[in-house]
């Protein structure tokens, strides 16, 4: 028999942690998908930037003359911001304040 006791912002504020807490492991999911493909494009900025070296090119004249070099910095670099990006949402749900508690509940009142 349920406990009429208990008030139902309680069961609220829980279905809400809840769901923070929830969309926050989903959000680490796509940061480890972000982190297996890190490899990848180092892999790829490196081997362009070896072509580059080896041919006596400074590296800052191989990225601006070479156009495989600069889109492959640019996965990097994006990859990078992308995983910052999605770690700052996951703590951010994690920690589940005020304005997520508000958004969430904005249609119960």
């Amino acid at each position: 028999m349920p406990d009429l006791n208990v008030s139902t912002t309680t069961n609220r504020d829980q279905a809400i942690l809840l769901a923070c807490r929830v969309f926050a492991a989903f959000l680490l999911f796509w940061v480890v998908e972000g982190v297996t493909e890190l490899p990848r494009d180092l892999f790829s900025v490196i081997h362009y930037f070896r072509e580059y070296s080896q041919a006596g090119m400074s590296p800052f004249h191989a990225l601006s003359s070479s156009y495989l070099l600069g889109l492959y910095m640019m996965y990097l670099l994006s990859n990078i911001l992308r995983i910052a990006l999605w770690l700052l949402a996951a703590g951010w749900f994690y920690r589940c304040g005020p304005r997520i508690r508000s958004f969430f509940a904005a249609g119960t009142e």
